[in-house]
């Protein structure tokens, strides 16, 4: 590992940024450099997702991928998104001081920054020398990363014949795009455009919470997401379970947002966060139809309005999925889901299959305590605080696990276990225990509020 590769890896995520951001402005503006700021972690995601989609249909269509075309779509992406925004009338950011902390809040806020910030460290100089071990990286997200590197795309052999050959391509154009910014196929540096991940979705939640939750409420809740054990491990593997976990949250808790205050800017970020999530793993599709479906019960009352626009969310998902689709089903390939959707399967096997997700759901030693907190947060929201965005978490929580379970159950060569090499159970419910930490400070600032019979700070 090289200065050169570690400053390649800065400039490429700073692009990344800089995309997302310039996306953020065209959609809503910022008219203070801080609420820039607030919002570059969401910025970096959106930055990864958008990129990653794009490329996705460019390689479908036989573009290459190379040095000049990254910079070439980081470039035109971020000037466009900027013109965009100027002739929506978007305002130009400014240098303004905005609404002041109390002490207390000031004080939480820096221990929690440096608390994080300490964790993030150690990440840093756990993944900086971290080999490639996990078995699905090595097996097929690297080897396919590695022909977009090679091949300038979607190599024909490699990505159809090994395994996974239905996973999306979003991952392997990301990690290739790391290999060309770090100059060579290093895959012991490649763990740190993982740590930039970790740090972009850090810096997405305590931004998109920060005017929504107590800082004593929002940074205990960050520190308990990077301390559960079953994080600690996997967080850096090259693998597509973190980021597609990212994206899912981050459209969730947009969507929830949006439920609230109806800003329109949130529901196009969470379109193309979920379109991202549908391109890094094939579960992608049923996270999408998870939020969606959620939103559109908990708008019921406002369907007239608000479904349309639901509707539109759940298009711009589907339709960015279906050229990879195309392109591996005109090349023989099969197997993304059972023909029958399983429903052949006896009624024991659905017993064993939700018994299990249950099981992994509340296992101690991989997620802690995160799932019976967030219960507890999910109750005092109920009771308590507002009843909607409850409702909204609680299906979408539970459509989720229910999905989960369906994977085992109608897949019928998945054993009934939660040994990671014979069922994907695990990674799966991580997604489910990432939103819960996340959805526990909104419910429980809810709670608050309609106690103290306060508005939002």
């Amino acid at each position: 590992m090289s200065v050169r590769a570690i400053t390649g890896l800065v400039v490429l995520n700073a692009g990344f940024a800089a995309l997302g951001l310039s996306l953020l402005y065209a959609l809503r503006g910022f008219s203070r450099w801080q609420d820039a700021a607030r919002l570059a972690g969401l910025g970096h995601l959106l930055g990864v997702a958008a990129f990653g989609v794009v490329w996705t249909e460019l390689l479908v269509l036989g573009v290459p991928f190379n040095g000049r075309g990254i910079v070439a779509t980081l470039v035109l992406g971020i000037a466009g998104a900027c013109v965009a925004g100027r002739l929506l009338g978007r305002p130009v950011p400014r240098l303004a001081r905005g609404p002041g902390l109390t002490t207390l809040a000031l004080l939480v806020t820096a221990a929690g920054v440096a608390l994080v910030g300490l964790l993030l460290e150690a990440f840093f100089r756990a993944a900086r020398l971290q080999s490639l071990q996990a078995s699905n990286a090595w097996a097929f997200w690297v080897p396919k990363a590695k022909a977009v590197y090679f091949f300038e795309g979607l190599d024909e052999q490699v990505f159809t014949v090994s395994a996974g050959p239905t996973y999306p391509p979003l991952l392997p154009i990301v990690d290739a795009a790391a290999f060309h910014a770090m100059g060579s196929v290093d895959v012991v540096t490649l763990h740190l455009q993982f740590w930039f991940l970790l740090v972009g979705a850090v810096a997405a939640l305590a931004g998109l919470l920060y005017r929504h939750v107590p800082a004593w409420l929002l940074w205990p809740s960050l520190l308990v997401v990077l301390v559960v054990p079953r994080f600690g491990e996997r967080l850096l593997t090259p693998q597509a379970d973190v980021l597609v976990d990212v994206f899912f949250v981050l459209a969730a808790l947009l969507v929830a947002l949006w439920l609230d205050d109806r800003q329109g800017w949130r529901l196009a970020a969470a379109a193309v966060l979920l379109a991202g999530a549908t391109l890094t793993k094939r579960e992608g599709l049923l996270f999408a139809a998870v939020v969606v479906g959620a939103a559109l019960v908990a708008s019921w009352r406002t369907r007239r309005r608000d479904w349309p626009l639901l509707g539109a969310v759940a298009l711009v998902a589907v339709a960015a999925a279906v050229p990879w689709r195309l392109w591996y089903r005109a090349r023989d390939v099969s197997g993304e889901a059972p023909g029958d959707l399983g429903l052949g399967v006896g009624a024991d096997r659905t017993v064993d299959a939700l018994r299990l997700s249950l099981d992994v759901l509340f296992e101690t030693s991989l997620w802690s305590v995160v799932p019976f907190l967030f219960l507890l947060a999910l109750a005092a929201g109920l009771a308590w605080g507002d009843r909607r965005l409850g409702a909204y978490f609680a299906i979408v929580l539970g459509a989720a696990f229910l999905g989960g379970a369906w994977v085992t159950y109608s897949y019928a060569d998945i054993p009934i276990t939660a040994n990671e090499a014979l069922n994907p159970i695990v990674r799966y419910t991580g997604a489910l225990v990432l939103l819960a930490a996340a959805a526990m400070p909104l419910l429980l600032a809810s709670a608050w509020r309609h106690g103290r019979g306060s508005e939002r700070p």
